[in-house]
């Protein structure tokens, strides 16, 4: 969406946060939408990969931690940092490489340090295909697991390094020494972090919470008894009771922060998954406007019908990323405009 077309939707009347969306707009590409506040990294075969605000935020405040005076030294935390990065990267490319295979296009993948925010596209109904790119980044984990962990475990003469507290990482780091010498050189200590990191990212991944990849598996496979529709609402519903699960553990437990702010990050994601959802079903509500069919074309000479359609898109796009409750009065009433008019015009044919 260009700047002229965000502009005309932040113009409206009573929307005292206009300039900020602008702004935002202007940095992100899409100011109301915050999965897309990110940065553009580089590009690929077509596909074009960003960075998340989000991961950027958890990378910086991280660093500040291994300052002087807190409890994690850089020595620890810069290869956990390293290994994150990558490994979410692999993560992401697995998805892609497994969604051209089957026919799927991906061009943008949009990192946070979990994996990704964005999912292939495939033109044509294809479950199995579908089924198999949510799986891509989880079979990974799983293929990397004993090129991290058969070199630990030769190297350290033991299992001890290799078992950890989930939810604190850094317990079993000072069982992390060289049999043959018991030093820990860096490279020893990065070896273990992909190996932490990359169990991390197997495991949350299989919690069914948007955007992770367990919500898109467990929608795909309720897909075939209830159908997409209702599978979405169903597992958009689902990932809120987990993140509100998960974010009281993370409150009852002293060492489950991590826990309380991935429950609130998927909470999030959640809700916008079930806005969208609104957006759908009240899309469908409009006579003329479907969400699940291609709308036909306007007449050639029919540039006013044209630019009202676009204003009608705009409005329901805003919908789907914001909810029905952030339209202003003038969308408000073009929206109710545009409804009487289709149902008006039905009635006649």
């Amino acid at each position: 969406m260009g700047q002229s077309e965000w502009k005309s939707s932040y113009d409206d009347d009573g929307d005292r946060f206009a300039g900020i969306k602008k702004i935002l707009a202007r940095i992100f590409g899409d100011g109301e939408n915050p999965l897309a506040w990110g940065f553009t990294l580089f590009s690929i075969s077509g596909t074009k990969y960003k960075i998340h605000i989000l991961l950027v935020v958890f990378l910086l405040t991280q660093l500040i931690f291994t300052l002087p005076g807190h409890k994690v030294g850089a020595v620890f935390m810069v290869p956990m940092l390293i290994a994150m990065v990558v490994l979410v990267f692999a993560h992401e490319l697995a998805h892609v490489f497994v969604a051209r295979r089957g026919g799927g296009q991906s061009e943008l993948r949009m990192l946070w340090p979990l994996g990704g925010l964005e999912h292939a596209q495939f033109e044509d109904d294809n479950p199995k295909a579908e089924m198999r790119t949510a799986l891509a980044g989880i079979a990974l984990h799983i293929t990397l697991i004993p090129l991290f962990l058969i070199p630990l475990v030769l190297l350290t003469g033991g299992w001890d390094a290799i078992v950890f507290h989930p939810l604190v990482p850094s317990s079993s780091i000072h069982a992390l020494m060289l049999s043959s010498d018991q030093t820990t050189p860096w490279w020893l200590i990065l070896i273990w972090s992909f190996y932490v990191v990359n169990l991390i990212l197997l495991i949350v991944n299989l919690i069914p919470m948007h955007p992770l990849d367990g919500a898109t598996v467990l929608r795909l496979l309720m897909t075939k008894s209830k159908g997409d529709l209702a599978a979405r609402h169903q597992t958009a519903f689902i990932g809120l009771w987990v993140a509100t699960a998960v974010g009281l553990i993370g409150i009852l437990f002293q060492d489950a922060t991590m826990l309380l702010a991935i429950a609130i990050a998927c909470g999030i994601v959640c809700t916008l998954e079930r806005r969208r959802m609104q957006f759908l079903s009240y899309a469908d509500m409009i006579p003329g406007y479907s969400s699940s069919s291609t709308r036909e074309a306007d007449p050639p000479n029919s540039q006013s019908g044209t630019q009202d359609q676009a204003e009608l898109d705009r409005i329901l796009e805003k919908i789907s990323s914001s909810g029905i409750g952030s339209l202003s009065r003038s969308e408000r009433r073009t929206l109710k405009k545009a409804t009487e008019s289709s149902r008006n015009s039905e009635g006649n044919g």
